[in-house]
């Protein structure tokens, strides 16, 4: 049955296309091959002498004849003129020098020169100039972010998860940093693949190796709730496959999902056994800090040891030489004092229905529901003449949640107040509330202190946590000496009115008659033996234990011993535990894989295992199972046609606007064929036998003469040839989303070019992050020169990614991109206009122009503008430019004359001042330097 298809538009360069999808281009069961000279075998078994082009070995090519040899730069430059010579067609002359630089920085290094290199480029007349500058912009850290851009749209990246929740990655930018030191130290691609591709399986692998996995990490993830994992790891499994393929091979391995494909000849089978490689992955999150990082901790813990030294060291001598003797005074002046009396319940009683377990120490244990507020009414004697002061003990045990001494999850809890009566001697019914003139304790959490629950209308009360699971007291300190009967009762209310599951586990109260003001501690009864017995009879250990509980007391201990705590809270975090990376591992154990039936995970059929698609040469396998580390491997041998193909295709894309195979991420049948094939394998062949080197193939390419030519169209080829494929001349080219905005920054002295690093959030509109689900979507707007850094860092949002890169076209980062789309819409000039970052930008950039001072003598307005000129499009401008520019300048200055308000409005606060004259003039100059980010040439690399 035919189905109809709609009509499908779409852009490509400069031209808008039509698709009209019929029957014809719909996939029925046909040869593997439309082209019916060519037919494939699987290479692991006989090749045919016929096979396609990119499936064919590539073999040793030796450069082309031509007839005017003095054009060539380097040997690429013979395949283009062999093949203009036979057309009939000239190249065009070399650009001027400012345009070559301006094309040659944007190339490289993602950003333009600034005029003082421009002037010195063309000045040098040297016959290597143009050579040694190339080689400095290699050398440049900007060179691994420009060129990383580029493989992280390859590799689907992003700073969050994707689907509704679309949760954060904080640790995504460490694989980031990853690629951008690799790229910069021009690692051997083959060692770039391998460990990215499976650097955990490494002999002795290194964490940086581990972190390259994070390639695999790029995935969409799925955190909603009621999402079937298992559904969302194969969906992961997928597009990693997926994604390998396309990248490294440039095959449409996907279209053999659900079957096997209708034109290339790779199977199902072959499809899940290259899908197996990736089916035994666990997701890992490692240590991974910097090396900048772990200096500065080494450094942190050089100077925290040496402090912390010192409160040791004083509190070692404190305890050697002065403890001793102030622990005697203080037995001397206490010896009066009588100790804490445990008091035993009599009864007890609570408002909800908790059990009170009165234990044999008197401590008092809870067991509840816990779900409502508790009030403890407690009564017990007191077997003292007068009483001067309450404790009450929070005491753990590991019968209660996180062993307490709170029933609360955390162990926590809260006691809003603490009442205490006596009873009527004259009428036993009766009760006469103790006035508690103040509470101490020693310890209580942040903004929940002891002397709330003493408050008779507080809303707060005493809690304890973070310390929890320890013991804890309270001493509630009356205003006057009661006295006291023996046989009088005494009732004590512990409310527990705040937090509805906040109430106390397990606890003790006691009693003293000790001499006011009450010690914040006194010896329990069990020390009284000891207190009371001579300094001589004591034994080793009595005396230790005397003088551990001394120490609680001696304000000057527990100063110097605070000293010590405190400088324990200020040892430096170890930024193992700060900074992670997202890697790979392979599951301890591994699973089967099965073909999918119509690509249905619950539909399997048969098992299979891990190997690469048939029509390619055979895996080599290195233990009993294949493995990502054989498959890496494989990637890069001299026996698979494919990966240096596509890596030089891709590479000589980025420097013309279009492959040699215009379908970069199709190589199979259905893809377009190489527009100069033997140059292809040329590049091909020299990029994998001359070490692999990302730096030496983006060398070759921008020192030949092809690259250096200039981009005017050519009236007398382009009927010809539409789409500049033969290369008579070079292309403009809109440059990248991250880019225009980092041209802009460059232009205004805001750029700040800080190497590497998290994530940034540049200001934005501020309803751009409530599109995120339910609100879940933040966006903290970086502090000071952050906001300010390379597009490059920018946080990618997925769900609701930064407006003005997706204005520009910028990957979406859901799939992988080995191809940017370049769109031409009006919203992209009302983004250069208005968008908060230009127009910062346009600020900052008329501060430059109005600075700037001519060497010979004061600067003119036309030299100003010539300088913003310069800043923004590198060359100088012609004499009609800069007469326009400068009228715009005149005319804007008139009109902020008499509209000095608005004029204050467009300078803004940081470049405002009193004098009327100069704020307008300011704005002026803002006006041009907005136009100029306006221009098509300032977006453009000719």
């Amino acid at each position: 049955m035919i189905m109809l298809r709609p009509i499908v538009a779409f852009k490509t360069g400069h031209f808008s296309c039509c698709l009209i999808l019929t029957a014809a281009t719909l996939c029925p069961v046909r040869p593997l091959f439309s082209d019916s000279d060519e037919t494939v075998q699987s290479s692991h078994g006989p090749v045919d002498s016929q096979v396609h082009w990119a499936f064919s070995p590539i073999q040793p090519i030796q450069t082309p004849p031509v007839n005017t040899p003095s054009w060539l730069k380097n040997e690429i430059d013979s395949f283009i003129l062999a093949n203009l010579e036979k057309q009939g067609v000239v190249p065009s002359p070399e650009a001027d020098r400012a345009t070559l630089i301006r094309r040659v920085y944007l190339d490289l290094i993602g950003l333009p020169p600034e005029p003082d290199d421009v002037d010195s480029f063309v000045k040098d007349q040297h016959p290597d100039a143009f050579e040694r500058l190339v080689d400095q912009l290699l050398a440049s850290p900007r060179y691994g972010e420009r060129w990383s851009r580029i493989w992280l749209d390859a590799a689907r990246y992003a700073d969050s998860d994707g689907y509704e929740k679309d949760r954060v990655r904080p640790h995504a930018w460490r694989w980031r940093d990853w690629v951008i030191n690799a790229l910069n130290n021009d690692i051997p691609f083959d060692d770039f693949t391998v460990q990215q591709i499976a650097g955990d399986l490494l002999p002795k692998s290194t964490p940086l190796q581990k972190v390259a996995t994070g390639f695999h990490r790029n995935t969409l993830i799925n955190t909603e709730g009621g999402v079937d994992r298992e559904e969302d790891r194969i969906k992961r499994t997928v597009d990693r496959a997926n994604t390998v393929s396309k990248v490294w091979l440039g095959i449409t391995l996907q279209c053999a999902q659900c079957h096997d494909h209708k034109y290339d000849p790779i199977s199902q089978e072959d499809y899940y056994q290259f899908f197996a490689f990736f089916n035994n992955l666990d997701e890992v999150d490692i240590a991974a800090p910097l090396p900048e990082h772990i200096a500065s901790y080494r450094q942190a813990m050089i100077q925290f040891e040496r402090q912390h030294e010192e409160h040791l060291l004083r509190l070692k001598h404190y305890e050697e030489t002065q403890l001793l003797n102030r622990m005697r005074k203080w037995e001397s002046d206490t010896r009066k004092l009588q100790t804490w009396h445990r008091l035993k319940p009599i009864r007890s009683e609570t408002r909800h229905g908790s059990q009170l377990h009165s234990e044999p120490d008197h401590a008092i244990f809870v067991t509840s529901d816990n779900k409502q507020s508790e009030r403890y009414r407690i009564y017990v004697q007191v077997p003292l003449e007068a009483i001067t002061a309450f404790r009450l003990e929070v005491l753990p045990d590991k019968r209660l949640p996180s062993d307490g001494p709170g029933l609360a999850p955390n162990g926590n809890f809260v006691l809003t107040h603490f009442r205490v009566s006596i009873e009527n001697p004259k009428d036993p019914s009766s009760w006469t509330p103790l006035k508690i003139r103040s509470a101490s304790a020693d310890f209580s959490q942040d903004n929940r202190p002891v002397s709330a629950a003493v408050e008779p209308a507080s809303d707060n009360g005493w809690a304890i946590h973070p310390q929890v699971g320890m013991p804890h007291s309270a001493i509630f300190h009356l205003s006057a000496p009661v006295p006291h009967e023996s046989n009088m009762a005494v009732k004590i209310e512990l409310e527990h009115a705040l937090h509805s599951n906040h109430n106390l586990g397990k606890f003790r109260i006691s009693a003293t008659d000790a001499t006011l003001p009450v010690p914040s501690t006194l010896p329990e009864r069990s020390l009284g033996d000891i207190f009371n017995k001579p300094f001589e009879q004591r034994s080793e250990k009595q005396q230790s234990t005397l003088i551990d509980y001394f120490k609680t007391t001696d304000p000057t201990w527990q100063q110097l011993k605070n000293a010590v705590t405190n400088s324990l809270e200020q040892k430096p975090v170890n930024p193992d535990t700060l900074i992670k990376a997202q890697t790979i591992r392979e599951t301890p154990t591994p699973r089967q894989t099965h073909i999918h039936i119509r690509g249905d995970f619950l539909n399997q059929g048969n098992p299979v295992k891990a190997q690469t698609p048939s029509v390619l040469p055979a895996l080599q396998i290195q233990g009993q199972v294949a493995n990502r580390l054989d498959l890496a491997e494989w990637l890069t041998s001299a026996q698979n046609p494919l990966t240096s193909r596509v890596i030089a295709n891709r590479h000589w894309q980025h420097f013309f606007g279009q492959g040699i195979v215009t379908s970069e991420d199709d190589f199979g049948t259905q893809g377009t064929k190489p527009s100069h094939p033997a140059l292809l394998d040329w590049l091909a062949n020299r990029f994998s036998s001359q070490g692999w080197s990302f730096k030496e193939l983006c060398r070759s390419i921008v020192l030949s003469a092809t690259y250096r030519q200039s981009s005017q169209s050519r009236p007398d080829v382009t009927e010809r040839d539409p789409y500049n494929t033969w290369l008579a001349r070079q292309n403009r080219l809109r440059v990248e989303a991250e880019i225009i905005r980092d041209m802009a920054l460059r232009a205004s002295g805001l750029l700040y070019l800080k190497l590497g690093g998290e994530s940034v959030r540049p200001p934005q509109p501020a309803d751009i992050a409530s599109l995120g689900f339910q609100g879940s979507v933040k966006w903290p707007t970086s502090k000071g020169r952050q906001q300010h850094r390379r597009g490059l860092y920018t946080f990618f949002q997925r769900t609701v990614p930064y407006p003005m890169l997706l204005t520009f076209d910028a990957a979406d980062s859901n799939l992988s991109c080995t191809r940017r789309d370049r769109s031409n819409t009006s919203l992209q000039a009302l983004t250069l206009w208005n968008d908060p970052v230009f127009f910062e930008a346009a600020q900052f950039l008329a501060g430059r122009m109005a600075r700037f001072t001519e060497s010979h003598g004061p600067a003119t307005v036309k030299d100003r503008i010539r300088f913003g000129f310069q800043l923004c499009l590198t060359r100088k401008p012609l004499e009609p430019e800069l007469d326009l520019l400068n009228q715009l300048y005149l005319d804007q200055l008139q009109q902020f004359k008499h509209d000095h308000k608005t004029a204050q409005t467009i300078v803004g606060n940081h470049l405002s001042t009193e004098n009327t004259l100069e704020t307008s003039r300011m704005a002026a100059f803002i006006a041009v330097a907005r136009t100029l980010f306006n221009t098509d040439e300032f977006i453009t690399r000719d």
